[in-house]
Parts: C-alpha cells; sequence; structure tokens
C-alpha cells in the first residue's frame, strides 16, 4: 500500500480505548440501583406510586442503553482490531502479522 501513512498504534489505541469505554458502560448497567418505592417520595398528594413507576421505567431505560452502548462499542473495539488485520494482510499477505521471518 505504497504512499499511505496508516498508524496502526492510532488504530489500535482506539479499539482499547473503546473497549475501555464498554467496560464503564457495563459496570454501569451491571450495578442496579436499590429498588425505588411509593415510600421513597412520601405522600405527594396521592401520587407516590405513579412517581415510583416512572423513576422505575427510566431505571430501566437507563439500564437498556448503557447495555446497548455497551455492545456497540465492544463491536467498534473488534472491528477496528480487524481493520487494522485486513490491511496487514494485504500489504503483506504471506506475513500478515509482520512476523519476524527466521
Amino acid at each position: 500500500m505504497a504512499g499511505f501513512g496508516i498508524y496502526f498504534d492510532a488504530l489500535s489505541g482506539c479499539a482499547d480505548r473503546a473497549l475501555s469505554i464498554s467496560n464503564q458502560f457495563k459496570s454501569m448497567a451491571d450495578e442496579a440501583p436499590p429498588a425505588v418505592s411509593l415510600s421513597c417520595f412520601g405522600t405527594l398528594g396521592g401520587k407516590s406510586g405513579k412517581l415510583a413507576a416512572a423513576v422505575g421505567k427510566l431505571e430501566e431505560k437507563i439500564d437498556a442503553e448503557a447495555r446497548h452502548a455497551q455492545k456497540n462499542l465492544k463491536g467498534v473495539e473488534g472491528a477496528l482490531h480487524q481493520v487494522v488485520t485486513n490491511i496487514k494482510r494485504a500489504d503483506n499477505p504471506d506475513n500478515p502479522d509482520n512476523r519476524v521471518q527466521t
């Protein structure tokens, strides 16, 4: 691939960063907050139950979004590593990992 400046370390660094952030989203999704019940809000004129239900739905959505982000970032990590592998394979099909030949 003459004429191209490909920075494999940068691609690998981006992949590693995507994996790191993916793990943060996984940790966030795995940490279940304490259950929210109507007692958390006092009486609130009889609306405590509705507020507790709304907070519960919000927590479910946050959990789903965090898991979705984790899955997608994990995919980005794998794709970036695959780009590096594919370029090396195309550039040097006999030695795609750039191993020292003995």
